[in-house]
């Protein structure tokens, strides 16, 4: 990786809002401490954010003292060494330099280095996870009546079940395919868009992230690997079964049924509350059809699939559910295919002799403007890519070799293979299946010109994820049965990814629909901080296509509003999405879990990633199993009973990582629900709980606790700041309940 690549990652800082860098930094430091590699974390952030450049003498003792992550060192060089062969970056010249007697380094360089060692200190596993992965039940298995019945186990889906489960409901969980993890595994994207390594300290994510690491730190790999060793990544057979282990652990001696080859075909209703639900499922012997009662019938399928069988009112592209144009644009979608190195040659079945049909001209020559040969990493903006930054985009580590990454030998074809989608493709599923046909054809082409034009023929599909499943071959059986001229590609189609990587789904008209003004994170600006948070998102808004003014939803988004095409110009970093985003207007006994939330296109681009998406799966179900404890529906809770639930599941809420008050903490839980309900704020990114709340403060605290004044607790001065942070929660727990 050149210096290009680090130049585009401080242009992304020096477009990100100061706030937000200023979080990131902070965290960064702070998880550098925690692990003794850093001291006087605080000192070290003033210095970093108040100052353009750093000592070369103070930058590198600091270097000498983090690389103590990876192994001890003597001195800056030694470190400069070992920060370069871990990949952590590739400008070692520049910090020999800089880091030398009487020279400085920019502290946004050294901000960025820091980062990605933070990124790349071990995760730790939150608690062991002993059960064995859970199997799937056959039809006739399937119960008459479950408390939570999810159609689509992607993150979303297996996010809601896990924690309704946990929570103590009986929860069946459907798949259409017979892969779990959607986006993230069955789609092979399991590259994590993280927007940050804040992420990683949330809910399920977290403890997702603790298995991932888990299984390789034994086998000497790294799991940072995506995106130039930047994000944690997976390989989908191994993120399909740590995801079958947190099912099973969320069973436990309770009712958690995974049904695989299932949907649901018809939602049952009496009024505007859904019921239950009909369920087709595919079967050795044929197609069986079984009815199932639920109290919370959950969507979590990647294009919202059974919003509309519940008659509740949705988006879909920039047209509502009563005047539907199925011409309108809705992102481009990608057909993924995992790719790897055979260094002993290339099995003959998984190597192209000729261009497969439809490789036109015109798709040969926007490949080459796209992708060509070499071995080095290039800058990102650079066009054409070399072959060694596209298999770098979103390297995956390999257990099937012996020997850690640097080099990348596995990968997944996700970057000049999207293919144009409408709204038509979302609501017409003979249009949608020859869309989906049509983008794994044009991954065949693009693996045509990585071995006949770029030569590497010692690359091909990955033959040992486990994608060519009965789902799988089904589906390639029946389209090849269809083109006859795609026959001899039979082999390679049945090891590309079990579904597509779907980017944009109907979305519910919710109670408070999201939008891009909401998350900007632009300098001068801040998302808005919603009391009601259940799950925060980090990534910066990204749109595959249909970015013109004309594609956006009128009311919601503006023209102005639209990101240019370089990453993160609207800002990254933390932002809210309120509990309001996932009830429908009108419909009960209902939620979404994926990107079918109640959210504007823009706003879909920044929450449709795989950490958040399974953080929204967690509060959708957190919110499912609280409606059926108590009896209820879920828009009569109070998102505080909600937000209790999710913080008590290690779930952050509040936007900027506390330094004074850490997770272990006894009163941790109080104070993230203090400063998401802004009752109290910070001092940078300290709490200050022994220090005195003034007057001013508790007054201000008072007129934002929501209820009857009469009902407002009675606080009296002196008072210091987490007596009265514990005082106001207990207030927002007794409003909560008394909802209930």
């Amino acid at each position: 990786m050149r210096i290009a690549c680090l130049l585009c990652a401080f242009a992304l800082l020096a477009r990100a809002d100061v706030s937000q860098v200023s979080e990131q930094v902070r965290y960064d430091l702070a998880a550098l401490a925690e692990r003794g590699l850093v001291a006087e974390p605080e000192a070290w952030a003033e210095r970093l954010l108040a100052k353009p450049s750093c000592e070369g003498e103070q930058a590198a003792a600091l270097l000498v003292q983090v690389t103590r992550a990876f192994k001890p060192v003597r001195d800056a060089r030694e470190a400069i060494e070992v920060l370069a062969a871990r990949g952590v970056t590739s400008s070692a010249d520049y910090w020999i330099k800089a880091t030398a007697p009487g020279r400085a380094c920019g502290s946004s360089n050294l901000a960025v280095l820091l980062n990605r060692i933070a990124a790349r200190l071990p995760i730790r596993l939150t608690r062991p996870f002993t059960a064995p992965p859970l199997e799937p039940v056959p039809a006739a298995g399937i119960r008459p009546e479950y408390d939570v019945v999810i159609a689509g186990a992607g993150t979303g889906g297996c996010g809601a079940a896990i924690q309704a489960a946990r929570m103590g409901c009986s929860v069946l969980l459907l798949e259409e395919t017979d892969w779990i993890g959607g986006q993230m595994n069955a789609a092979a994207v399991t590259s994590m868009d993280e927007g940050g390594t804040l992420v990683r300290e949330r809910g399920l994510y977290r403890e997702l992230c603790g298995l991932i690491a888990a299984h390789y730190q034994p086998l000497g790999i790294t799991c940072e690997t995506a995106y130039w060793f930047r994000h944690v990544c997976v390989e989908p057979r191994v993120g399909r079964r740590l995801l079958h282990v947190m099912l099973a652990d969320a069973k436990g001696q309770g009712t958690l049924d995974l049904a695989v080859r299932s949907r649901v075909t018809r939602a049952l209703k009496s009024g505007d509350t859904v019921t239950g639900a009909e369920i087709e499922c595919v079967t050795a012997q044929g197609r069986a059809l079984r009815t199932v009662r639920s109290r919370i019938l959950i969507d979590a399928t990647e294009c919202g699939d059974v919003i509309p069988l519940t008659g509740a009112r949705y988006r879909t592209g920039n047209c509502l559910s009563d005047a539907v144009v199925p011409a309108r644009r809705v992102q481009d979608n990608t057909w993924c295919a995992v790719i790897k190195r055979y260094p002993g040659g290339t099995p003959p079945a998984l190597l192209i002799t000729n261009p497969p049909p439809g490789y036109t001209e015109a798709l040969h020559k926007s490949f080459l403007r796209s992708l060509a040969a070499g071995d080095e990493v290039t800058s990102v903006t650079n066009r054409p890519w070399t072959f060694a930054t596209l298999i770098g985009y979103r390297g995956m580590p390999d257990s099937s070799r012996a020997g850690d990454a640097p080099p990348i030998t596995r990968t997944h074809l996700n970057f000049n293979n999207d293919y144009p989608n409408d709204v038509g493709d979302l609501e017409d599923s003979v249009k949608r299946r020859a869309t989906l046909r049509a983008m794994r054809l044009k991954t065949l082409h693009l693996l045509a010109y990585i071995q006949l034009t770029l030569g590497r023929t010692d690359w091909s599909v990955a033959d040992d994820e486990g994608y060519d499943s009965p789902y799988n071959r089904a589906e390639i059986d029946a389209w090849l049965a269809e083109r006859s001229d795609l026959a001899p590609y039979r082999a390679i189609l049945y090891h590309f990814a079990a579904m597509a990587y779907t980017r944009e789904s109907r979305r519910i008209v919710g109670l408070h629909t999201l939008t891009a003004r909401e998350i900007e994170r632009t300098p001068g600006k801040q998302p808005v901080r919603f009391a009601s948070a259940v799950a925060l998102g980090d990534y910066n808004i990204d749109l595959h296509g249909a970015m013109r003014p004309q594609d956006m939803e009128p009311g919601l988004d503006r023209p102005e509003d639209i990101p240019d095409h370089r990453t993160g110009t609207r800002g990254t970093g933390p932002f809210p999405i309120p509990f309001e985003c996932f009830i429908p207007e009108t419909v009960d006994g209902f939620l979404p879990a994926e990107k079918n939330i109640s959210q504007s296109r823009l706003a879909n681009g920044a929450t449709r990633l795989q950490p958040h998406t399974l953080l929204m799966g967690q509060a959708a179900g957190a919110a499912a199993a609280l409606a059926v404890r108590h009896g209820v529906q879920p828009r009569q809770l109070d998102p505080v009973s909600v937000q209790l639930v999710l913080l008590d599941a290690g779930a952050t809420l509040f936007l900027t990582p506390v330094s004074d008050v850490p997770r272990n903490s006894p009163d941790w839980k109080t104070v993230q629900l203090v400063l998401t309900h802004n009752l109290l704020l910070l001092d940078g990114s300290r709490f200050k709980p022994q220090a005195q709340v003034t007057a001013e403060e508790l007054a201000a605290a008072l007129a934002l606790l929501p209820g009857e004044a009469a009902a407002r607790p009675d606080l009296a001065l002196p008072l210091t700041r987490i007596e009265a942070a514990r005082r106001l929660a207990q207030a927002l727990e007794r409003r909560a309940k008394a909802r209930l």
